[in-house]
């Protein structure tokens, strides 16, 4: 009989104590996990919680749309490109800070110029930027001022009928002109080339029929006989054979 009651209080204490071990796992708490650190491309740490996915490290390279975006936000300061400019012929310090709209006080001290007046054709300026471009000069279109026709008048014949005494007085009413290669005709069909003759506005030429040496007023043909005898026509012409003076002779 004891030892049934034994076995009987011992089999309960056993059922007591597995209890008591299942009821103090129940009761413990369970672990919570613990954020991690996760480094970001800035270099600062963040926190995230595990089972997360973490971002990635390295940011996805720029497109050329972004990159485009970024060098044209408002407040950023345009790259520089230092400019040379090689002075000219008539070039003035001054003209050249007004082509590039820039202080000619700077473009002196960029350049070490103490005398803004002293430059010289061929010298290498720097132009203190930034800067324009120099605006194109246009020159101005030039209208052709048509050429006025030649403007010449057989005045006089005088000593006519004497080889050594006739003479053809011409004047030039108009512009400077060369007579070289018009001629000087009668009705006959005589005629006289004029040479390499300039012949200035208002100035008078005098030719002679008989023998001489040229001089710039007085031209000789060089003929023997008269030439203007009788009722005759003294023509002058150019070398195309346009007329462009007459005079009648009674």
């Amino acid at each position: 009989m004891y030892t049934k009651l034994h076995r009987a209080w011992s089999l309960g204490r056993l059922v007591g104590l597995i209890g008591l071990i299942l009821l103090g796992t129940a009761c413990q708490p369970k672990p919570v996990g613990l954020p991690t650190l996760t480094p970001t491309p800035s270099g600062v740490a963040s926190t995230t919680p595990a089972g997360t996915p973490a971002a990635s490290a390295s940011a996805p390279p720029q497109t050329a749309a972004a990159q485009t975006a970024a060098m044209q936000t408002p407040g950023a300061l345009p790259t520089w490109t230092p400019v040379v400019y090689i002075v000219q012929p008539g070039d003035s310090l001054s003209g050249i800070a007004l082509r590039f709209d820039v202080p000619i006080q700077d473009l002196s001290e960029a350049n070490g110029i103490e005398d803004p007046n002293v430059i010289r054709a061929g010298q290498r300026l720097i132009i203190p930027g930034p800067t324009r471009e120099p605006t194109a000069t246009v020159p101005p279109t030039s209208t052709p001022t048509p050429e006025l026709p030649p403007q010449l008048e057989i005045v006089d014949v005088i000593g006519r009928g004497a080889p050594g005494v006739e003479t053809v007085i011409i004047a030039n009413r108009g512009r400077d002109l060369s007579l070289a290669g018009w001629t000087l005709r009668d009705a006959q069909g005589n005629a006289y080339i004029f040479p390499n003759l300039y012949l200035a506005s208002g100035a008078e030429v005098r030719v002679h029929t008989g023998v001489g040496e040229d001089t710039p007023l007085h031209l000789y043909w060089g003929r023997e006989a008269a030439v203007w005898e009788g009722k005759d026509m003294a023509v002058l012409a150019d070398p195309d054979g346009v007329m462009y003076a007459a005079k009648p002779l009674d």
